[in-house]
């Protein structure tokens, strides 16, 4: 879930329980093996920059003066219909809804490299949720639901169904959403529970989706000996750097969490080890925060009344070296986290989860997952009307994609 304009206040007051983001974290769960306190890692500026860089852009976002080492940075606009000003960047007249850009930094050392692979969209209006139910008549497909403050969520289609599996065994688990390079979405799901396969629909409006298929992830090959029976809770992103789509997903019959890369999101490399925790975990959700990358996880083993807790991975390179873990950030028989990056709140993040032996979601809020103390949002600061949403995804949307959404949809809750 995202936000963009806050409705509820409260949000950073009578918050009873923190839990401290520890990128430094040695050994702070049992039987997980940590690397101990971080390196200190001398880069080179252009490779900071390259990894910092994201691979979408809102209207009015700001460019880092200084590289990691506080070396100067000077930008210009190479190619797209985009200008700066002050290191905010911002659409010209001319440009499209979904800008392709270039752009290139000059450093006060004389080094300069162009970056590629980067979509200017119009301002962060507000957050699209993907998510499923379990128990009514309506089970097992995709709903929609919205927030403009990623706290007040109104359900859309009347909490009914948007799409509905006609392939495999039609059973929607889990969904969430990718946002692809020329903007569009892609959205993913669980086939049921034992299936190495997930689901695919392409959509450029959250309204009409088109090209349903099952892509298997889960499969064998001369270095990897894989299950292929399992494809859990999947997610993925566009990644500017290799110019190629990431798919992971967890297996707890393989011991944890998996990753495939893609061109296209229709056929996809052979499976890959996301990372080692020690022991197994499930429903990652890999954040981005500038150059550094965290991933919220769920500690897998039994009983639950024991574990079931979600924790932090740090990597301070890329998305597949998350060495060091840190403490529990929530209480037991959690699951299904998501995260929300909040431009309009001071870059603040709230992460969601499944608190599911009560049917019910709950959020913790910091400036950061990297290195911030989260704590809890409360109940009294978010209001989530679907009836038992489960597994819930979100994705930042500018106020174009919601109000085409909205109004095939229709927003009778929002008053």
């Amino acid at each position: 879930m995202v936000s963009s304009v806050s409705l509820l206040c409260g949000c950073t007051t009578a918050k009873e329980t923190a839990y401290t983001a520890d990128p430094n974290a040695t050994a702070l769960m049992d039987a997980v093996t940590a690397s101990g306190t971080s390196e200190t890692v001398i880069e080179d500026d252009l490779t900071w920059i390259d990894r910092y860089l994201d691979s979408y852009m809102n209207e009015g976002d700001t460019l880092p003066s200084e590289t990691s080492n506080g070396t100067a940075i000077t930008w210009s606009v190479v190619s797209g219909n985009a200008e700066l000003s002050d290191n905010a960047i911002h659409k010209t007249d001319t440009a499209s809804e979904y800008e392709p850009i270039v752009l290139h930094a000059l450093l006060a050392n004389g080094e300069e490299q162009d970056f590629g692979n980067i979509l200017l969209l119009d301002a962060c209006a507000g957050y699209v949720m993907t998510y499923f139910t379990k128990e009514d008549d309506d089970k097992e497909t995709l709903k929609l639901a919205y927030s403009y403050d990623g706290e007040y969520w109104y359900h859309l289609n009347d909490d009914k169904s948007v799409v509905q599996a006609t392939l495999g065994t039609k059973r929607l688990r889990d969904p969430s959403v990718v946002r692809r390079k020329d903007g569009s979405f892609t959205v993913i799901a669980t086939e049921g529970y034992d299936n190495p396969s997930i689901y695919a629909f392409d959509t450029a409006n959250f309204v009409t989706y088109t090209n349903e298929r099952l892509i298997q992830v889960n499969t064998s090959s001369a270095s990897l000996s894989m299950s292929e029976s399992q494809a859990w809770a999947p997610e993925g992103f566009y990644d500017r750097r290799s110019d190629a789509y990431v798919l992971y997903w967890s297996s707890p019959d393989d011991g944890g969490m998996f990753y495939n890369t893609s061109s296209d999101l229709e056929t996809v490399s052979e499976p890959a080890s996301l990372l080692d925790a020690g022991f197994t975990v499930i429903d990652g959700t890999i954040v981005k925060e500038g150059a550094h990358y965290s991933i919220i996880l769920k500690d897998e083993r039994e009983p639950m009344e024991e574990y079931s807790q979600l924790f932090i991975g740090y990597s301070d390179t890329d998305y597949l070296h998350f060495t060091r873990f840190g403490n529990p950030i929530t209480g037991h028989q959690s699951e299904g986290p998501f995260v929300l990056k909040r431009k309009d709140h001071d870059n603040d993040v709230l992460v969601y989860y499944d608190d599911y032996t009560r049917y019910q979601f709950q959020a913790l809020w910091g400036y950061n997952v990297y290195e911030d103390t989260l704590v809890d949002l409360g109940s009294d600061n978010m209001l989530v009307p679907m009836s038992e949403p489960s597994h819930a995804s979100a994705i930042p949307v500018t106020w174009k994609e919601l109000e085409r959404l909205k109004a095939v949809y229709g927003n009778t809750s929002d008053n």
